[in-house]
């Protein structure tokens, strides 16, 4: 039943790589057979299929999200399994919980900023600016991607005036920078949001692009990354980590990451088997196979704490016990095998770093330091904040 076709659709987002399709997925590759060269074309297509996902999860009511389906061309319905999307929801509720404790606890007016790494189409900006309840004046939110990525949903965002609002803007020239960037094109430069065109492979490339976007190094930080840094290679990944680490030193910071895990069991093997087919291959999961070595890899590029639990432990302790009850009732899923397998190999961490450090850290324990409220963002610290250790596992 695992691997039937009862589990999933033939085709499946980024966020489950395509483990639960068709028996074929579990076939040896026949001896003429050769994995796709990996490219990065087939690795922003993700990007899309996640979108879709969301749409399809957001009309059922799972979550609000009425701002993606704008900014997709190709919105056509196609069928999703109650599987994928209560993937979806819990990969969104816990990005979105991350989020928001890390606004609630950062102190309102001296300016706060958030950085979602390898956007591509999510809408975690709209989101944020169409609820009063957490919206915040002093937020600037920049969005970072490829610039083919961008220039597409640049491109929806100009054609979508409805969305124009949202932007403090009445006019495309309200909403695009005057000059060009880097890469010979505009780039979207409103008041609270900056498209940020580049290859965050390339350091120096991200550095300057953020720089010129108004990136601040004193102003608390959240940095977001969703199924991004896995697809590098490990020296690349380790060196976006390292420069968000190192980003801030003037003010308090967090990296929030969703990521695939577990390489190495049975159907972890079949995950990363099938997203190579697709050539798009998990570059860095053997790297860093377990939490504890995603955990370290943040504590030695500059973050001074790291929380770290698998999806099931999100699911069931940490997400909103009233939410997923109610959405636990939008559709009937029968495939608690395959759902708990497939959570096992998704985590979510939250890295944390306060000014000074290892002083800062003591100086919490006496509670002292100004910038020790990072230290309650991670979803597993509890509703009182509390610098826990969080869930982990070997």
């Amino acid at each position: 039943k695992l691997f039937g076709s009862r589990a999933a659709p033939k085709r499946l987002g980024d966020d489950l790589g395509g483990v639960c399709g068709h028996r074929a997925a579990m076939q040896p590759p026949s001896e003429q057979w050769r994995p796709p060269v990996p490219s990065d074309d087939a690795v922003q297509v993700t990007h899309v299929d996640a979108a879709l996902a969301k749409i399809s999860c957001a009309k059922l009511g799972y979550f609000e999200d009425r701002w993606t389906e704008q900014l997709m061309r190709n919105t056509r319905p196609y069928p999703r399994s109650p599987l994928i999307h209560r993937g979806y929801y819990s990969r969104v509720a816990a990005i979105r919980s991350s989020v928001l404790r890390f606004l609630s606890n950062c102190p309102q007016g001296s300016g706060v900023q958030i950085v979602d790494l390898g956007c591509g189409f999510d809408t975690l900006y709209f989101w944020l600016r169409d609820n009063p309840a957490v919206w915040r004046d002093d937020l600037v939110f920049f969005e970072v991607d490829f610039p083919e990525v961008l220039s597409k949903k640049i491109s929806a965002i100009l054609k979508k005036q409805n969305l124009w609002p949202l932007l403090d803007a009445s006019s495309q020239e309200d909403i695009l920078a005057p000059g060009l960037n880097a890469n010979g094109m505009k780039d979207l430069r409103t008041k609270h949001l900056r498209y940020v065109s580049t290859d965050m492979r390339m350091n120096n490339e991200l550095v300057s692009a953020m720089s010129a976007a108004g990136f601040q190094p004193n102003v608390p930080t959240l940095f977001v990354s969703e199924c991004v840094l896995i697809y590098m290679q490990s020296l690349h990944g380790d060196s976006i980590i390292e420069w968000a680490g190192h980003a801030v030193p003037d003010a308090p910071s967090a990296f929030v990451v969703y990521e695939q895990f577990n390489p190495t069991d049975p159907f972890g093997k079949v995950m990363v088997d099938n997203l190579m087919r697709r050539g798009c291959p998990l570059l860095s999961i053997h790297e860093y196979p377990t939490l504890a070595s995603q955990r370290e890899r943040y504590l030695q590029r500059g973050f001074d704490q790291c929380v770290a639990a698998d999806m099931n432990q999100v699911y069931d302790k940490y997400l909103d016990a009233k939410d997923v009850e109610r959405i636990q009732r939008l559709e009937l899923l029968d495939e608690f095998e395959e759902w708990h397998l497939i959570q096992a190999h998704y985590f979510v961490l939250c890295a944390t770093r306060a000014p000074g450090g290892g002083a800062a850290v003591a100086a919490e324990a006496e509670g002292g330091s100004a910038g020790a409220w990072i230290h309650k963002v991670p979803i597993g610290a509890g509703p009182g904040g509390g610098a826990a250790s969080g869930p982990e596992s070997p």
